[in-house]
């Protein structure tokens, strides 16, 4: 839906929304220097892209490196992003700087969150929510739990796909609005293209998912075959520009590790049922499978996304349910189908399947400000938070799943919770 407002109020809101992430990320900064150069970002990603620069530096196309993980055909490894010319800009653009490679890695990392951030926004946006809500979204979508602790200080394919997710759902639903003009069918196809040769598998499933999910939607309210038209050919278009990376990969990664992987069922790393209530409490501890298959007691880490989503959509159904029902039954039916991907093995490329999570927190955000986007200034929302929470900590003290940091973390969110409920009476 189109909203007849200054479009300059949404360019500075959605500035405002990056900026707030990029001061949140030097926050972080600060207090650990290295939290970007961590694991797979210290042992392959980082050295691959400053593969990648000098090679751009040299006026050659980067397609070979001897530093990636799997195999040395970048187009091969895909998950470098050798045919996303925003990855190949940013990374030129900061080697150009005298960064050490932990700067570097912050840098990356943190100009990607700035445009997912961006994304977010406009696409809550047009969306009819206020700007408040809109950089709701965007710092939910941005700041969440698996975004922080894996995309942008792990697994940088995953944030570099995934920074566009939020901006080929925004393009797709322009598309799919017959007020626009007869151009509107441009609007997904470079943020498709930019989602596919961002470099992550996951990624490409997400996208896939949501465009079946956009078109039964569409079709079931309109009635009219045509009506998603637009939005096939902006994607089939944004497809075909990225077509290089996809079907590069059938001939370059052949006797690499990755072909050689195992077809059979991943259990590693699904999001246990048990783990929910870690969307209210992160400190919330149970088994999980890690890479060794083995079950430890862990943190819901993953499932932090500020309590406000969560809290706001169990809230909308108590003080209308019905209407929120009418308002967000598909984009529940959305959230409730990737949460159960998060939960079901998958195979090979599409391992682990906790991966999903950054997409659910998305969608959970967009839910939560359709709740908020009722009842502006309700107190019920900040109830339902303070009484969550307690309720949370008090089952998590009783099952013994307080882990590590059940102290400190059950206290500042009862606070955080109190100060919001007090500041809505």
């Amino acid at each position: 839906m189109k909203i007849r407002v200054n479009q300059w109020q949404n360019y500075l809101g959605a500035f405002s929304a990056g900026v707030i992430v990029v001061v949140f990320c030097l926050i972080l900064l600060w207090h650990n220097p290295l939290l970007f150069w961590n694991d797979d970002y210290e042992l392959s990603v980082l050295p691959v892209f400053a593969d990648i620069a000098r090679s751009w530096s040299e006026g050659h196309w980067p397609i070979l490196s001897p530093y990636s993980w799997v195999c040395g055909n970048l187009a091969g490894e895909f998950q470098y992003g050798t045919f996303s010319f925003f990855v190949n800009a940013v990374t030129v653009l900061i080697w150009k700087f005298s960064f050490t490679f932990p700067q570097q890695a912050a840098a990356l990392s943190i100009a990607h969150l700035f445009v997912l951030a961006i994304g977010a926004f406009l696409l809550a946006r047009d969306r009819g929510f206020s700007i408040p809500l809109s950089t709701f979204v965007a710092l939910v979508a941005s700041l969440n739990g698996w975004i922080i602790c894996w995309g942008a200080t792990d697994w940088f394919g995953a944030l570099g796909a995934f920074t566009w997710l939020p901006w080929a759902w925004w393009g797709a639903e322009r598309a799919l609005d017959p007020q626009r003009m007869k151009w509107r069918f441009l609007w997904p196809a470079p943020f498709v293209y930019l989602v596919v040769t961002g470099g992550f598998p996951y990624t490409v499933l997400m996208l896939l998912l949501l465009i079946a999910w956009l078109s039964v939607k569409t079709l079931v309210a309109t009635q009219k075959i045509f009506s998603i038209l637009p939005m096939v050919c902006g994607i089939a278009l944004g497809f075909g520009l990225s077509a290089p990376a996809w079907l590069s990969i059938p001939d370059l990664v052949q006797g690499s590790a990755r072909e050689m992987q195992s077809p059979a069922a991943h259990w590693q790393w699904l999001v246990p049922p048990a783990a929910l209530p870690g969307l209210i409490l992160p400190c919330w501890t149970v088994n999980w499978a890690d890479f060794s298959s083995r079950y430890l007691p862990r943190t819901a880490t993953e499932l932090a996304s500020g309590l406000v989503a969560p809290a706001a959509v169990i809230a909308g159904f108590f003080w209308r349910g019905r209407l929120l029902l009418r308002r967000i039954k598909w984009e529940l039916v959305l959230l409730f189908l990737v949460l159960l991907l998060c939960m079901m093995p998958t195979t090979g490329l599409f391992r682990w399947s906790f991966r999903w999570l950054p997409f659910f927190h998305l969608v959970l955000a967009i839910c939560a400000g359709e709740a908020l986007h009722l009842r502006p200034g309700s107190p019920t929302p900040a109830t339902a938070a303070l009484g969550l929470v307690v309720l949370t900590a008090f089952a998590m003290f009783i099952l013994h799943a307080s882990g590590t940091y059940g102290f400190p973390l059950t206290w500042i969110l009862i606070g955080l919770a109190g100060i919001w409920w007090l500041a809505m009476l």
